[in-house]
This record gives C-alpha cells, structure tokens and sequence, in this order.
C-alpha cells in the first residue's frame, strides 16, 4: 500500500468552494484530510486507496485466522465432522431427518 506520509490538509471550508481543485488531488491517489477548527473531521481517499486499505485488512484477518487454525493443529484440536454435528443436532431439537 503507497499512502503519502504526508496527506494534503483542506479546511471544511476549502471543500465547500475548492471541490474540483480536491477532487482532483483525490484523484491522484493522494488522501486528503479535512479539517474544521484545526481539528480532523474527516479523510479523503480516491476508490483504489479505499480498496486496498480493504484488502490489506482482510488479509491480515485471513492471517490472523491461519495462525489460530495451526495453533490449534498443534494442540492436536479436535476437529468437528459437520456431517455427524448435523445429526446431533437433529436429534437434539427432535428436527425430523427430511426438513
């Protein structure tokens, strides 16, 4: 992921009247902070920026959830044959076999 480490910084007010001059910094994959009062009330990133910002976090998720499943290989984890599960519960909540 390519963020600038220094995004542009635009006042609310600067968004109300510079909209096209942003968008189009925006638009050069370059985030852009907003502010009111000197205070950040908002962030600006172009759909390529947002999207990979995603897809960083699902892969973290996606490597966060293959270390948990070899730990618990490593545990010698039991794992759960669905097939038998279902039956189980059919049984338990007297579900008839055919719903």
């Amino acid at each position: 992921m390519n963020l600038p480490i220094i995004p542009r910084i635009k006042s609310v007010t600067d968004l109300r009247y510079q909209t096209a001059d942003i968008i189009k910094i925006i638009e050069q994959n370059q985030p852009v902070v907003i502010t009111r009062d000197n205070d950040t009330v908002a962030v600006i990133l172009s759909p390529k920026q947002y999207q990979q910002i995603v897809n960083f976090f699902e892969e973290l998720e996606e490597e966060k959830a293959t270390k948990r499943l070899e730990k618990a290989i490593e545990k010698g984890g039991e794992f759960t044959d669905f097939h038998a599960f279902d039956k189980r519960q059919y049984r338990k909540l007297k579900i008839p076999k055919n719903v």
